[in-house]
């Protein structure tokens, strides 16, 4: 009997021995299966860590769900083998934890659907404002880009419009589903906030750029118009001032150089209008130039400056020329008037029919003070050539002038009748010589 006791004894020790490493397993698994809970319950990092967590979490449930299933089938056969049952408290807690597990891994695997649920949402709400986003950039790159065609700009600008209304509506439904979103996923939330604020800040400046292309599209017709109206009044002042600069002067006359001035006057005075037009062009531009493709006339306007200001130094040059040349024709006219009509007063004198009924010696004294008065012509002749040498104007236009060829003729009429005058006095004095030789032989 007391080997009987002593070997019941034996298994009773071994039997408590091993109910108790059941049991620390049992308890092991209910401790794993309350931590797990917590943690699912309160989640504290990374989307995508946590979802590699719950995995690991899952596989690790699933390791002991097999484990105590292994346990409890160990235990049942174990007791088989001793023709007993596997006793009611063990079998309650191997049923009570097996239980558990099977709970928990049914929330991990519903979690696991939950944050992979969260995160497609996530990832299409991102998509979403990628998309709101890119629209938005495409529509405000459209509103910069500059035109050359305000009709079709306008054209342009309305359908623009729309398509921002469109991406506002969009963008109103997107922020409210992910209000929503954000309420149950925080951690996901946040970072979509941040997004669809910045895509709320990108939508904004794209409707003031949108006004503000309107406002100036609105006006840019009457800006492009006045423009327009300056440059046709410069390029019709630079056309007729190059016909002006390279048409030849015609220097024949005072009359015609003072005319020639006077038209070279206009034509400056006309370009005084030119510089306030090319600022005002400037204005223009700069104005036009958010909305209107304007490098071009830029250029033109700098062009137009060079081009007006070169041809106003011409013009300039050639009015002080045409003043000068016409001052001196003025004077050389003068002068050639004098000398004619002191040339043909002698003609009229010398020619006069009454000379001829005076007296021989009435005729030679009136030959004699001809002839000392046209000792008065020298200095006339002289002050036309000093008049015909001082013209201010090209020396191969000289010799073909109208008035130098007549000053060159009454040069030589002044010889001429200065010669004849001469001539004249010598015959007289002759014929009066004879006529006293007659008279004193006739005496004698």
């Amino acid at each position: 009997i007391q080997d009987k006791v002593k070997s019941n004894g034996k298994v009773v020790k071994q039997e408590l021995k091993e109910r108790e490493v059941v049991e620390t397993q049992i308890n092991s698994v209910k401790s794993w299966v309350q931590e797990t809970k917590k943690y699912l319950g309160n989640p504290t990092i990374e989307i995508d860590a946590r979802l590699e967590e719950l995995q690991i979490l899952l596989t690790e449930a699933t390791n002991h769900r097999q484990n105590i299933e292994k346990v409890t089938e160990e235990q049942k056969n174990k007791y088989l083998g001793l023709y007993s049952i596997l006793p009611s408290e063990l079998s309650l807690q191997l049923a009570e934890v097996a239980l558990d597990l099977g709970t928990i891994h049914d929330q991990i695997q519903d979690k696991v659907r939950e944050v992979e649920q969260s995160k497609a949402m996530s990832q299409e709400f991102s998509r979403q404002i990628q998309k709101i986003a890119k629209d938005l950039t495409n529509i405000l790159s459209k509103l910069r880009a500059k035109t050359d065609n305000l009709a079709q700009a306008k054209t342009d600008q309305k359908v623009l419009g729309e398509e921002l209304d469109g991406c506002n509506l969009e963008l109103m439904e997107l922020d409210a589903a992910i209000q929503k979103f954000s309420e149950q996923n925080g951690q996901l939330g946040k970072p979509l906030a941040k997004k669809i604020g910045k895509l709320t800040e990108l939508h904004q400046q794209t409707i003031r750029q949108a006004e503000n292309r309107l406002s100036k599209l609105g006006q840019a017709a009457s800006h492009l118009e006045e423009y327009n109206e300056m440059l046709e009044f410069i390029l019709k002042w630079i056309e007729k001032a190059k016909v002006l600069v390279h048409g030849k002067i015609t220097w024949n006359s005072a009359h015609q150089l003072r005319e020639q001035y006077i038209l070279h006057q206009t034509m400056l005075e006309e370009s005084e209008e030119i510089h306030g037009n090319l600022e005002a062009m400037i204005e223009k531009l700069q104005y036009l130039a958010s909305v209107y493709s304007t490098e071009k006339m830029f250029q033109q306007v700098a062009e137009l400056g060079r081009e007006s200001e070169g041809l106003r130094h011409m013009i300039k040059i050639r009015l002080q020329n045409l003043q000068d040349a016409a001052k001196d024709m003025k004077k050389f006219e003068t002068e050639l008037k004098n000398l004619q009509v002191a040339l043909e007063q002698a003609q009229t004198t010398l020619t006069s029919p009454e000379v001829g009924r005076l007296s021989l010696k009435e005729q030679l004294s009136h030959r004699q003070h001809l002839l000392s008065e046209m000792e008065s012509l020298k200095p006339k002749v002289h002050a036309v050539q000093i008049c015909q040498s001082a013209l201010r104007i090209p020396e191969d236009v000289v010799t073909s002038l109208p008035l130098c060829h007549a000053a060159l003729h009454l040069q030589e009429e002044a010889s001429r009748l200065q010669h004849t005058a001469i001539q004249q006095c010598n015959i007289m004095q002759a014929c009066a010589a004879v006529l006293l030789m007659h008279q004193m032989h006739f005496l004698a």
